[in-house]
């Protein structure tokens, strides 16, 4: 079996990375079409929440930092993301709660999916 680099790593993420926002864009595009612009934004933030941080914590993995802990960076992941849906239930006048957690699940569900398709056939 080949040894998994940071180079494979970020060829595998890019890809999947196009083919999540791909998704977003459609998704945001039908809910822009049913329920308007403010939700068809709110589709984005959702996925950027869960997004970002979940693009830190795959580049970390291979930091010095990142192989003696991995379970600190899980937990600051989803405290990133805690965080971040907090200050935008909080500051945004009209959140979309609906819209944003869409986006977020779509995010969760596809960018795995996504990231194995990439890298199925790549490793031997």
């Amino acid at each position: 079996m080949a040894e998994y680099t940071r180079t494979m790593l970020a060829h595998h993420f890019a890809k999947a990375l196009v083919c999540t926002s791909v998704l977003i864009a459609a998704l945001s595009a039908g809910v822009w079409f049913f329920l308007g612009g403010d939700a068809a934004l709110a589709v984005w933030v959702g996925a950027a929440i869960i997004g970002l941080p979940q693009a830190w914590l795959a580049t970390s993995m291979f930091s010095r930092f990142g192989a003696q802990a991995p379970t600190l960076l899980g937990i600051a992941k989803f405290s990133l993301s805690a965080l971040l849906f907090g200050l935008w239930f909080a500051k945004a006048p009209d959140p979309q709660p609906g819209a944003i957690f869409m986006g977020a699940i779509a995010v969760l569900v596809s960018s795995p999916v996504f990231y194995y398709l990439a890298a199925k056939d790549k490793v031997v």
